[in-house]
This record gives C-alpha cells, sequence and structure tokens, in this order.
C-alpha cells in the first residue's frame, strides 16, 4: 500500500527530508523509519541560557538515528578537553553551531571550535542564531554562511504549547534538511576527494601563534588594502607589502586573514623552517584547496580536471595555471565582488639565491580574473624586488609616524601600569620609540623583558639599541660565562640553526648524548627565543622568530656568540651519515628527507650520491613519506621488490587472515604522489580504504587483492 503524502493529524503536504516525511507542523511523521545514513554531528554552543534549545535539538536528531556530540556527555573526567573537543570535530560528520553573544565571545571556545571546523572540514558548517542578532558577534570566517534564526525561542516558548510545537516543529524541519541533504552530503564528500588530491597544508598553528599576542593599529594598512581591493581600475592583481624584519608584517597577515574571512577566501603563511609551507606547488595545491571550499562552482571545475590525480606531473608555474588560473577564469563572474589571497613571508620560501614562489607568482598573478586578488607580504629581499620589480611595493616605513604611532600606542598599552604617576611616562615611551628603530618586535621583546624584570625603567641609559641590541642583551643575561656557552649550549645552537625543518629534540638528545634531565635544562636555558612545539607528530625545538638566526649567522652581529652554520651542517651531516650506516630501517623523517642535503651542505658529494642510490635507503624514505604524507593510512604493507619473495609475502597474508577480510570493493590505482622511485616499478593504493602496496617487476596486485577492507562484507563474483 502506497504511503499518503498529507499528513495524518493537520493533512498538509508533507516534505521528504532524506528518507522521512516532514510536517511543518507536526514535524516527522513517520516515527517507524530510521535513517539509512547516521551521521556524526557535533554541535558547538555556549554554556548559557541556549543550553535547553540546544538540548532538545540534540534529542530530536538522536531520534533521528543520528550519532550526536555533546561536550557534557563526550567530555570525561580527567580527560585533556581540549584534545577531546578537537577529536569530536573531527570525527564528526556535520558541524552545528549556535550562535550566542556568549558562544561568540573573543577569545572563546566556540570561536576555536569554528576555526578548527573551518579547518578540517572545508567550511561544512551550519549555524543557527539563538539571541537577537544585534548583541551577536560571530566570526567574520563564517560571516558568509546564511545562519537558521532561532533567536526568539524563549518568545514563542512561553506564548503556549501550540505556538510553540508549530514554530519548533517548522525549524527543525530546516535543521534536518540542510544537515540531511544531498547537498551537504555531496560538499563533505567533494572536499575529502579534493582533500586526497591536492593534500593541502594548514597555516591555522602559524595564524593562532601570530594572533595570541593580540594586535595593536595599522588601521592606515587595513584601510590601504581595501581601497586596492575596491579599486576600479586593476591593473595588478599583486598588492605587495613590504617591510624590514620583525615590524608586524605576519601579524598584520593573520589579524587581516582572521578579521575579513567575508573577503580573504585563502591564506597561506610561508614559514623558513617547514620546507612544505614554502614549496610553490604545495602552495598553490593549498590555495586551490581553500578556494574550493568556498566556490562551489570552482570546486566542481575541479573535480572534472582529467589531470587532477596526477599533479605530480607538474610543475608550480603549470599547477597555477592548471589549478588556479584557468579554472577560475572559466566560472561565471557574474558581478562577484572582489576576494583576496593572502600570501604572508614571501621572504621565508627563497633558498640558494632564487625564490620560486616569487617567480611564479610574478609570471602567472595576473592570469588570474579580475575579482580575485593576492595580498602578499614579505622583507625587501634581493630574491623578491627582483621577479617583483615590476610592481610598487606599499612600504611598512619604519621611520613613518603612522607606524610609529602605533607602536607608541602598543607601548602605552603594555606598560599602563609601570608608567602609571611617572611625570616621565611620556619622555621615558618616545627613549624607547627611538631605541626600537620602528620595529614592532622590538616593542614586544622590550615589554616582556620589563614584565621580568630585566629591564627597569629607571635606567632608560641601559635600554638596548634596536633589535640585535635586545639579543645582545638576551644572550648576555643568559650566557654570562662565554667559556661555559661556547663548550656547552653553541655545539647545540648549530644543529638548531642548521636544521632544515624545526629539529626533532631526540635528534638534539642523540648528538650529544644527554639524558631526560640534561635536555630539559639545556631547553630551559635557551628560554623564551626558542621554543618547543610539535611538528609531523614530533616534538621539535625551533627560534621564536626568523631574525634571532639572522642575527646569530651573522659575526659582525652577534659577536663572541656568533654559531657557524657549516659547522652545523656538518654536524648534521655526521650524525645522519652514521645512523645510515648503523641501520637503515630505524632512519626516522627528518633523516630521510634532510640527510643528502647535509651532505652536500659539507662537501660531501660522494657519500650523497650513495646514500641517494641505496635501494634500502630509497625504501625506508618511501615508506617513511607515506606514512608522514597519509597518516590516516595507517596500515602500510612493506612488501619486497623482488617478485617471488612478493608473491610468498602476499600468500602468507592472504592465508592468515579471515575470508572476507582478503579482498576489496575497488582495484588498487597507481598512486604517484611520491613521484617515481627507483627501486620499484610501481605503487599502488586501494582507494576504498587507502591501505598501500609496493611491487617490483610485476603487473598490478591481482584483482582486488592485499590484505583487504574490513568492512567489505561481500564477496563479488568478480573477486571470486
Amino acid at each position: 500500500m502506497e504511503k499518503s503524502t498529507c499528513c495524518p493529524i493537520c493533512h498538509q503536504s508533507l516534505t521528504k527530508v532524506g528518507e522521512f516525511l516532514i510536517c511543518p507542523q507536526h514535524g516527522q511523521v513517520s516515527q517507524e523509519v530510521q535513517t539509512s545514513s547516521p551521521l556524526r554531528i557535533f554541535l558547538s554552543y555556549g554554556h548559557d541560557a541556549n543550553e535547553e534549545l540546544v538540548r532538545l535539538i540534540k534529542s530530536d536528531l538522536e531520534k533521528r538515528g543520528h550519532d550526536v556530540w555533546f561536550d557534557k556527555n563526550e567530555i570525561k573526567f580527567g580527560d585533556e578537553w581540549r584534545r577531546t573537543i578537537t577529536d569530536g570535530i573531527i570525527s564528526s560528520n556535520r558541524i552545528l553551531s549556535f550562535l550566542s553573544k556568549y558562544s561568540t565571545r573573543d577569545p572563546g571556545v566556540c570561536r576555536d571550535e569554528i576555526a578548527i571546523a573551518i579547518g578540517v572540514k572545508g567550511g561544512n558548517i551550519q549555524t543557527i542564531l539563538v539571541e537577537s542578532e544585534l548583541e551577536v558577534q560571530p566570526p567574520v570566517n563564517i560571516g558568509h554562511i546564511q545562519w537558521l534564526d532561532m533567536h526568539d525561542w524563549r518568545e514563542k516558548q512561553t506564548i503556549g504549547d501550540a505556538t510553540w510545537e508549530t514554530w519548533y516543529q517548522n525549524k527543525l524541519a530546516e535543521i534536518v534538511q540542510v544537515v540531511e541533504s544531498e547537498e551537504s552530503r555531496r560538499f563533505a564528500g567533494e572536499i575529502d576527494k579534493l582533500n586526497d588530491y591536492l593534500k593541502p597544508i594548514k597555516s591555522d598553528a602559524r595564524i593562532s601563534q601570530l594572533l595570541s599576542k593580540g594586535f595593536f593599529g595599522r588601521q592606515w594598512l587595513f584601510e590601504a588594502v581595501e581601497k586596492w581591493r575596491q579599486e576600479i581600475k586593476l591593473d595588478s592583481r599583486l598588492f605587495w607589502i613590504m617591510g624590514d624584519p620583525g615590524v608586524g608584517k605576519s601579524a598584520f597577515a593573520a589579524q587581516l586573514t582572521h578579521t575579513r574571512g567575508d573577503t580573504i577566501i585563502a591564506a597561506q603563511f610561508c614559514e623558513w623552517d617547514k620546507s612544505d609551507h614554502r614549496d610553490a606547488r604545495r602552495v598553490t595545491c593549498s590555495i586551490a584547496f581553500q578556494l574550493a571550499t568556498r566556490l562551489p562552482d570552482y570546486r566542481k571545475f575541479l573535480l572534472t580536471l582529467p589531470e587532477i590525480t596526477e599533479l605530480d606531473r607538474k610543475d608550480a608555474s603549470e599547477l597555477f595555471d592548471y589549478l588556479l588560473a584557468n579554472p577560475l577564469r572559466s566560472v561565471i563572474d557574474g558581478g562577484r565582488e572582489r576576494y583576496l589571497i593572502v600570501i604572508d613571508a614571501l621572504d621565508e620560501a627563497g633558498e640558494n639565491g632564487r625564490n620560486p614562489l616569487v617567480e611564479m607568482l610574478a609570471q602567472n598573478a595576473n592570469h588570474l580574473p579580475k575579482w580575485l586578488g593576492i595580498v602578499v607580504t614579505s622583507r625587501p629581499e634581493f630574491d623578491v624586488k627582483t621577479p617583483f620589480q615590476a610592481l610598487n611595493p606599499f612600504p611598512l616605513d619604519t621611520k613613518s609616524e603612522l607606524n610609529r604611532a602605533d607602536i607608541r600606542d602598543y607601548l602605552l598599552s603594555k606598560l599602563a601600569c609601570q608608567l602609571n604617576n611617572r611625570p616621565d611616562a611620556e619622555k621615558l615611551v618616545e627613549q624607547i620609540l627611538e631605541k626600537s628603530e620602528g620595529v614592532f618586535l622590538f616593542a614586544e621583546r622590550f615589554c616582556y623583558d620589563v614584565h621580568q624584570g630585566y629591564i627597569s625603567l629607571d635606567h632608560p641609559e641601559q635600554f638596548p639599541q634596536g633589535l640585535g641590541g635586545i639579543f645582545a642583551q638576551y644572550f648576555q643575561r643568559q650566557f654570562p660565562d662565554l667559556k661555559r656557552f661556547h663548550k656547552e649550549v653553541r655545539p647545540a645552537l648549530r644543529a638548531i640553526l642548521a636544521a632544515c625543518e624545526p629539529l626533532p629534540i631526540e635528534i638534539l638528545q642523540k648528538l650529544f648524548n644527554w639524558q631526560d634531565e640534561e635536555l630539559r635544562d639545556f631547553t630551559h636555558t635557551l628560554g623564551s627565543l626558542f621554543s618547543v612545539t610539535t611538528h609531523c607528530g614530533l616534538k621539535v625545538i625551533k627560534p621564536y622568530h626568523k631574525s634571532i638566526p639572522d642575527w646569530l649567522l651573522n659575526e659582525s652581529k652577534s659577536g663572541n656568540f656568533f654559531v657557524s652554520l657549516i659547522e652545523g651542517n656538518r654536524l648534521l651531516a655526521n650524525f645522519c651519515w652514521g645512523r645510515y650506516n648503523d641501520n637503515t630501517e630505524s632512519l626516522g623523517l627528518y633523516e630521510v628527507r634532510f640527510a643528502i642535503h647535509h651532505l652536500k651542505a659539507v662537501g660531501r658529494d660522494r657519500d650523497a650520491t650513495k646514500m641517494h642510490e641505496d635501494k634500502a635507503f630509497q625504501k625506508r624514505r618511501l615508506e617513511i613519506e607515506i606514512e608522514a604524507n597519509d597518516p590516516k593510512y595507517q596500515s602500510f604493507i612493506k612488501l619486497s621488490a623482488n617478485q617471488s619473495d612478493l608473491k610468498n609475502e602476499l600468500e602468507v597474508l592472504l592465508n592468515n587472515m579471515s575470508h572476507k577480510k582478503r579482498w576489496h570493493p575497488q582495484s588498487a590505482e597507481h598512486y604517484k604522489d611520491l613521484g617515481p622511485q627507483e627501486d620499484y616499478c610501481e605503487v599502488y593504493r586501494f582507494p576504498c580504504c587507502g591501505k598501500f602496496v609496493l611491487v617490483g617487476d610485476w603487473k598490478s596486485p591481482s584483482q582486488y587483492r592485499a590484505d583487504g577492507c574490513e568492512d567489505f562484507q561481500t564477496l563479488t563474483e568478480e573477486s571470486n
């Protein structure tokens, strides 16, 4: 018997949402039907008077078969709540954010949850307004997302049961329609595909670090960017902000990205000590991914590109045209407002006198459509200025009164307590301003040293001169015994500063045969100028700011505290070579990536060639890179390149598995992200589950075989 399409109570027409029939007055009328594809839904809300509504919606979503993440249920006593929340967002299919005055406060946990959701879910987030728009200040990075207005829910509830029930069921139907819609599911699937194809790198950690310091002034710079964005005659697609080290370029870029999410639709922050964050190809792919999360028509074009799975064959300029310029020019203009891309610290992408990222932008930026511009920041380095010589940079002039006024306001704010009731307060601020040489980083470090008691405002004659003076005073204070510094500290600094990426502290510990206590003592001795953080899942140590290694590696500036880059490369070359000779299979991520670089840096070309051509080293590098690049693919099948060994291992593997886990619903595909490997003919990956197989002189793994998908329950006739 065919089911009625009218509500059995009020006889209004029903709307089909997913597998459900919804009445605008009475909500879901087919209670016996359950969702065929239940979703995991994360609820982001403030612990305020709106929690009652949040709980009600949670309950109704659970009745529809969904698994709803709710912090008061999910976070147990003793849990590290930040990690638990992050895990909850990452593991969810949908994010519902309830916007109230309390939940959107800045800083606040809900803002952080939204930022994480945008970062890992590509913007697949729905918002619900639960208080008046006049009281709520939603983050600008979701300003483009249309919210569902439920701000008058308390008023409707107070009126009475019938009015409330009708109103609530209508709103619930809208929520269900959005959450369960094919469009939402399709968006998630498309973003997952592009994430696999483009493998974007995230700048969220860098942006958060910069924002955590607070921000002062620069209103004149915001206005300059906005004026350029709205310029009618758009002769250039690039707005170049140029300034000396420490002047505040990155802080401005982070603030612009954070506060103008309505117009900034992609942002990438180059970092000199992270090779992937300054690689022109990786930056291009990351920008393409971010644009795809904001521009649906562009996303559709990307997914139809015939070579989207073979991007490793293209160089940076080819990628720029293939992923950005050509598809973006193909989408319908339709009077779009001008959007912006932010790329910070271009100078940090330079190496050996060249800057491929800058060269790529100089050659290709004008290929973009008129409705898209790029805001870039850099130091006045030769390898940036030469490719950009046709552009007129917007200078962050350290001597300008606008810049000085911003630093003056910063000093008055940060030193308010120390300057209070001092008759010489104004004079002191001007003296500090002169010593700063117009560099914001000087002001930041100066205020820190005052708060720590290292600098006294009572002795202006002892104020350091410029950023170099700040560093000199710091090292003199930390290491008054130069002999001890030269013997115990400088050798470790050599390794830290010569490292191509933040140096894992495990390597530092092995280099000097330190016990855990000695490692801890050393990192504490370096103090605030060197931080221990996490990179690629490892604890690493890195300078607080690029100006620190610049100062230490310059003998004329650092004097007795000079550190030799050559000696640092020699130290790391010897370490990597020793590890390679001891046991190739034990080499870690840093060693396989940069051992050859350090060997070449000290003239050991023969050793570098031997390592490069060694099959065992190549195999280890492949294994490490796959594990690093694809952390969600934890099961990696390590098979011999020898044909007979490969067959034997496959047979053993299959015989040790239950029958239903031996097979895959999809054939293995070429996996080319890592480029050609000399010791293997092919690398294959099963797209159904991400499992890898390495093969030598042998064809593709037969049909659907390897280790199988755990969730593949039925053997097809073809696989039989």
